[in-house]
């Protein structure tokens, strides 16, 4: 994720990242959601939940959803120890499903398959909210902020770099300015690059995705680019993968959170001289988690300082910082996604 001044913030989820009104995300179903979770059983769980808490009223058994921000296969290795802590501090059974994509889960919390849901995206706390009845719970702070920014990246930083890329201390190539960012308020950076790509082919995330395409979707708009007709969309399915189809030269410029190039890192040890970082949007809400509404209030609560105290401790920190970067978690308000709403009446038709 983030690297050095030019990335201080990141998104993990971003993921998909998603709406209300004027929304391009898929109409949600009532067919079932595929998922390679563990099977539940029935075997006691643990609790650490305080004694004094009325639980009359609270269910059996929990299903935590978590957008797959990542390939599938990969998060869910991770998706179930989190699940058991949240078991854990409540001390009822919880199950982790992470749907194939990022419309999954909203579907999920529709459709009452899962009560919980983690690693929601901008536009996805917004849907999750307004289609879904959700109740937002908690936002993710990352490197002590609650922003972060879609980066533009390129394997061709002749064509979109107006200057020589630099590289921050790991060795990560910027250009156009984007080493010298302090945080995502200094986005958009290189938005002047963006004419250049009517005709090409550009590496996506999601449809439901936040800075994997409706911002980056925005941004051409706004540079008179048609992000439906105008460029040849690859929707990768993932903020890793994304990076990954550039660097393969499967699109000659992508879109992500920043930095996701480290998320291949370790299997193309070269990413960060081979993809180069040209631009950065404006600022953008870190994801956050959601509870379906008709919870109880007593376990909406609970469900909120469970999250809480796993972050405040070791094991729980890793797990969050594997599934999503997550530093910590801070309460949130629907206020905090107004952008995000603004930003569906500016697609408007766009993406309809």
């Amino acid at each position: 994720m983030a690297l050095a001044a030019a990335g201080t913030l990141v998104l993990a989820a971003c993921g998909s990242d998603d709406e209300p009104a004027a929304t391009d995300a898929p109409a949600a179903t009532d067919a079932p959601v595929e998922t390679d979770a563990p099977a539940a059983t029935d075997a006691p769980v643990e609790t650490d939940a305080p004694d004094d808490v009325d639980r009359s009223d609270w269910p059996d058994k929990l299903v935590f959803t978590l957008t797959p921000s990542q390939e599938t296969g990969g998060l869910i290795e991770t998706a179930q120890p989190l699940a058991d802590m949240l078991a854990a501090e409540l001390g009822i059974e919880v199950e982790a499903l992470v749907p194939t994509d990022y419309a999954g889960v909203i579907v999920a919390l529709e459709s009452g398959q899962a009560q919980v849901a983690g690693g929601l995206g901008p536009r996805q706390m917004v849907q999750a909210e307004e289609q879904a009845g959700a109740k937002l719970i908690l936002q993710a702070e990352r490197f002590g902020s609650l922003l972060y920014v879609t980066q533009w990246f390129t394997n061709d930083p002749g064509t979109y770099c107006d200057d020589e890329p630099v590289a921050d201390e790991d060795g990560f190539l910027f250009c156009n300015g984007v080493l010298d960012a302090e945080s995502a308020a200094d986005g958009p950076i290189g938005a002047d690059q963006l004419t250049k790509l009517e005709g090409q082919t550009v590496a996506f995330v999601d449809q439901g995705s936040t800075s994997g395409y409706a911002i980056p979707a925005l941004q051409l708009v706004e540079a008179g680019v048609d992000p439906i007709d105008g460029v040849d969309a690859l929707f990768a399915g993932g903020h890793d993968s994304s990076v990954q189809a550039v660097y393969d030269g499967d699109a000659a410029v992508g879109v992500s959170f920043n930095d996701a190039r480290g998320q291949i890192e370790e299997t193309a040890t070269d990413v960060g001289e081979k993809v180069v970082v040209f631009g950065w949007s404006g600022p953008i809400p870190n994801d956050g988690f959601a509870v379906a509404g008709d919870l109880p209030e007593s376990l909406i609560t609970a469900i909120t300082d469970a999250f809480v105290a796993i972050a405040a401790t070791e094991d729980g920190a890793t797990v969050l910082d594997e599934l999503y970067e997550i530093d910590n978690l801070v309460p949130v308000t629907s206020s905090d996604y107004d952008v995000i709403r603004d930003l569906e009446q500016k697609l408007g038709d766009v993406l309809s």
